[in-house]
């Protein structure tokens, strides 16, 4: 199935697909019509990426077809040595220039982080003192407020988290994900 514009029903319909392309012989799916039309196979493009994970940088691939358009901020899947990672795109190259959005065909290099694996950083109150904590965990792990959290090793009360996007929540019950966060805020419970 294809999506076509139908001159009969003079809108974007289904077609179904009679002859393969190039030359492909379609059918209407609402009106039975039929007609030849030139298919061309969207051409993929690669792109070299730079993924990060915490203070680690590698380099790999994300492929994406020509034509679509990549925006800093999308979700992406990136090849690393054999391997597929789950990223978040933090950044656009082209001549040298960051860019907040280009056609794939456009793009020399994409800078990403890692999402699918992420550094959790909490600062646990006692008192005065504040003590600073790290966790790898799941980039899908949920984190919410009044909740009571373990990380590094300590357990307490989560009171407020930092957004990567700047934004601070604290209301009870609100929550992100982990690779949405940029620190946890914490009591002793």
């Amino acid at each position: 199935m294809i999506r076509l514009a139908c001159p009969v029903c003079e809108e974007e319909t289904d077609f179904e697909i009679l002859k393969e392309p190039p030359e492909a012989v379609v059918r209407c799916t609402r009106c039975g019509r039929t007609m030849r039309v030139t298919l061309k196979e969207p051409k993929i493009c690669t792109i070299k990426t730079i993924v990060s994970c915490g203070t680690e940088s590698h380099h790999g691939i994300i492929e994406l077809m020509e034509g679509d358009t990549c925006a800093v901020g999308d979700l992406l899947v990136a090849e690393v040595e054999g391997e597929s990672y789950g990223v978040e795109v933090t950044a656009i190259e082209r001549d040298n220039a960051r860019r907040k959005k280009l056609p794939a065909e456009e793009i020399e290099v994409l800078w990403t982080r890692l999402v699918d694996k992420v550094i959790i950083r909490a600062s646990l109150n006692k008192g005065a003192v504040t003590i600073p904590l790290y966790e790898q965990v799941p980039g899908d792990k949920v984190y919410t407020i009044d909740h009571i959290t373990t990380v590094d090793g300590k357990q307490f009360r989560i009171t407020r988290i930092k957004l990567r996007k700047g934004n601070v929540i604290e209301r009870k019950h609100q929550s992100a994900l982990a690779h949405e966060i940029k620190r946890i805020y914490g009591e002793r419970s």
